[in-house]
């Protein structure tokens, strides 16, 4: 228990430093880059830029959790092998097993906590970050627009629209294409404005503009939308969007500005993305007990970063496939892991059973 103990807390320290130290140095790049255009909004100078690092900076923590769960990890490690007290543990009969287990039960922790923080606070402020760019970074707008040239689905209907006003209650040049049994357009339909009125819509100017339906038949919009999916779907990217806001996307009756498997990738990556946390100290310990004996404390951290780095361009790439229909969702956002932490507890295993005696 005292290992355990002194292990954990040499890991949640380093995670910790270098998570506080990793967001400092990124933000203060990121606003050395955008400082003159939030300034140039013309609100209050130090309000401005204090408002801009609150809402940037649970992005960030987000983005740099990962790496800094793998380099807290990986430092414990490489410390512990530099001072011997790797083999002081194997020698009391502690396994690389449960190490490297321990830190990753505390990584699971840290992922669940994550997993929080981006539903709760990052989905917010990624949002109301984005709002304020589209504002031109100015503390007021005259006429509020959530979106133009914006796509929705609904059932097979897609609806393209000009112009979002209003929160939605106010559409300008919609275009309306009604799609048959097999994805044919059989009817296109445009709406110079709606307007939400008594709990409808009220269409001005509609006019048939194309299709294979019939020419007399009656021009008209029927629709469950309401401004608030406007107001939310339009244009808004997976990062703004909770879990529950992403599962309104998918389905039969699903709605947004992308096909489903795009969401449907989305939702699984939003659980999936957290455990990373969970298997960095297992990259990490790889790198550190194959190469302890050896040592050399930098081949191990080049090691333990050349691992961590692969796993992101893996899981970066099948994301991409995930997210353009060449993979199923779940297998595009739970592979890397999979792969990774199978690969990596048989390198263990291994080591457990060989390398020790080598």
């Amino acid at each position: 228990m005292i290992l355990s103990r002194y292990l954990i807390q040499s890991f949640i320290v380093r995670f910790l430093a270098l998570l506080f130290g990793l967001v400092i140095f990124l933000q203060t790049l990121d606003l050395l880059a955008t400082a003159n255009t939030v300034l140039a909004g013309g609100g209050p100078p130090a309000a401005s830029l204090v408002r801009y690092v609150l809402l940037r900076v649970p992005s960030l923590i987000e983005t740099v959790a990962p790496l800094a769960a793998l380099l807290g990890a990986l430092t414990a490690f490489v410390v512990m092998a530099t001072n011997s007290e790797i083999i002081a543990m194997r020698a009391a009969g502690r396994s690389v097993l449960s190490l490297v287990g321990g830190l990753s039960a505390v990584g699971l922790t840290f992922a669940v906590l994550l997993f929080v923080f981006s539903e709760n606070v990052v989905v917010q402020a990624n949002t109301q970050l984005e709002e304020w760019r589209d504002n031109g970074f100015k503390t007021a707008v005259e006429e509020p627009v959530t979106g133009q040239n914006s796509w929705l689905t609904e059932a097979n209907t897609m609806i393209r629209v000009g112009r979002i006003q209003r929160n939605g209650e106010v559409l300008r040049d919609l275009r309306v294409f009604r799609l048959g049994e097999n994805s044919e357009v059989v009817d296109i339909i445009g709406i110079r404005l709606a307007i939400w009125e008594e709990e409808r819509w009220s269409m001005f100017e509609p006019r048939r503009l194309g299709g294979t339906g019939p020419a007399d038949a009656p021009v008209a919009w029927e629709t469950n939308l309401r401004p608030e999916h406007f107001a939310r779907f339009a244009n808004q990217a997976p990062n703004q969007l909770s879990l529950n806001a992403l599962q309104e996307y998918v389905g039969e009756a699903s709605m947004g500005s992308r096909p489903g498997y795009f969401y449907a990738t989305w939702i699984q990556q939003k659980i999936a993305g957290p455990l990373a946390l969970a298997l960095m100290p297992l990259l990490a310990g790889i790198a550190a007990f194959a190469h302890h004996r050896q040592g050399s404390s930098v081949i191990a951290v080049v090691w333990g970063i050349t691992f961590g780095f692969l796993f992101v361009v893996i899981d970066n790439i099948l994301l991409a496939m995930g997210q353009f229909g060449s993979l199923p969702p779940a297998i595009a956002a739970w592979l890397p892991i999979a792969l990774f932490a199978t690969v990596g507890f048989w390198i263990v295993f291994n080591f457990e059973n060989t390398g020790a005696r080598s």
